[in-house]
């Protein structure tokens, strides 16, 4: 009986979570900067007039490592970008990477796009975090007074991202983007963008609220002041979580970290299950290895597998058919506010979701393994990687 009360009042207080998560990121679509930067710090202050004449020009470094869903699409949705002066540079290690093939079909189709390729880079680097490798071979031949970093599978709006430079004002060093899934047509590709609209999102925000960073490199934007003030991008060759711990960098060295209203898309068309799943199980342990309390917290953040747990003790149904309504309302006020299409058939799979991430979470307590880009490591503290082994079968 108080097995049964104690689940059921986890399940009400992540009622409660998900739902200021929920209305949190709703208010800050509709509002913008409702709370301010949140994460102050004292560095110089640094302003980009936004005059045509004196705009600052963006540096975009794209890694590229293979065939993303939808690559050439991705691409060309930078071909014409709205409100800022920038440079495209699309970083390749392996000069027979397949997905050459398609930037040279992005290239001869738009010959006047500013897009460069830069093939190749220190091998050295290549066997640890494999995107600052793109990264650092990059950074030498961008001009930009910003480098904003945009992965392979990001597609934008043609104003996107002069709304998130426009963020560069006062004492900002590091901005990034709110991002959902785009374009799902398997179940494993509903799963993730459902994980990233209803966890990563909203929390990201919660996470601004709270005045913590919290930063994906999926789409960010670094001013090189800021950047050589924490040692550049090698500084983190040796971390998994590199997005993040630029964040921390960036905010311990006395500059603002602030989170972009400004929604991007993650295009993931094809995935399997069990893919979708092991990219949580990732993202799991880099959180657990930055704060193993915090990390621990997040069960509240999925309050349906604690009811039907509590059903099973003893308490009413009807907690379940209550939580289960909630979550599908919170999910669609999601979808609405961030624009994110999401068909009937995709919301029904939120219990799935749900289940899956509860059985994820648990993962990080019995290992610190991760594969990720074609090599296998441990994760250790700050996402330090340790015993990087070969080339995962």
């Amino acid at each position: 009986m108080i097995g049964t009360l104690i689940l059921a009042i986890v399940s009400a207080v992540g009622v409660v979570l998900t739902t200021t998560q929920t209305v949190l990121a709703v208010l800050f679509r509709r509002r913008s900067r409702f709370f301010g930067s949140g994460l102050r710090g004292q560095a110089e202050p640094t302003r980009f007039p936004r005059a045509a004449s004196r705009r600052p020009l963006v540096s975009i470094l794209k890694p590229v490592c293979g065939l993303e869903d939808e690559l050439r699409e991705n691409l060309e949705s930078f071909v014409d970008l709205h409100g800022i002066d920038y440079e495209v540079l699309l970083s390749v290690a392996d000069p027979h990477d397949p997905a050459l093939a398609v930037i040279d079909e992005v290239l001869r189709a738009h010959p006047r796009a500013p897009f460069r390729l830069v093939i190749g880079g220190d091998p050295r680097l290549e066997r640890t975090n494999r995107k600052i490798a793109r990264l650092v071979a990059a950074e030498p031949h961008a001009r930009g007074e910003i480098l904003f970093i945009s992965d392979a599978n990001v597609r934008v709006e043609a104003d996107a991202l002069a709304e998130t430079i426009d963020a560069f004002t006062g004492r900002v060093g590091c901005v990034s983007n709110l991002f959902t899934g785009a374009g799902a047509r398997s179940f494993g590709a509903t799963i993730e963008s459902l994980h990233l609209l209803s966890f990563v999102a909203p929390g990201a925000v919660l996470a601004a609220f709270a005045g913590q960073p919290c930063v994906v490199g999926k789409s960010m934007a670094v001013s090189r002041r800021a950047l050589q003030a924490i040692g550049g991008f090698v500084r983190f060759a040796g971390v998994l979580a590199e997005d993040q711990a630029i964040g921390l960098a960036v905010r311990e060295a006395g500059y603002d970290v602030q989170l972009s209203p400004r929604v991007v898309r993650n295009v993931v068309v094809q995935r399997t299950l069990k893919r979708a799943v092991d990219r949580q199980i990732r993202w799991n342990k880099i959180r657990y290895a930055f704060s193993k309390a915090l990390y621990t917290s997040e069960f509240l953040a999925n309050p349906l597998p604690f009811a039907l747990l509590a059903s099973l003790a003893g308490a009413p149904l009807g907690l379940v058919a209550a939580v289960l309504a909630l979550r599908y309302v919170q999910v669609a006020l999601l979808a609405r506010a961030m624009r994110a299409p999401l068909s009937l058939v995709q919301l029904a799979a939120v219990p799935v979701l749900d289940l899956c991430q509860f059985g994820a979470q648990f993962v990080p307590y019995f290992s610190d393994r991760v594969t990720w880009r074609g090599y296998t490591a441990r994760i250790g503290p700050q996402t330090r990687l340790l015993a990087v082994t070969e080339r995962a079968a």
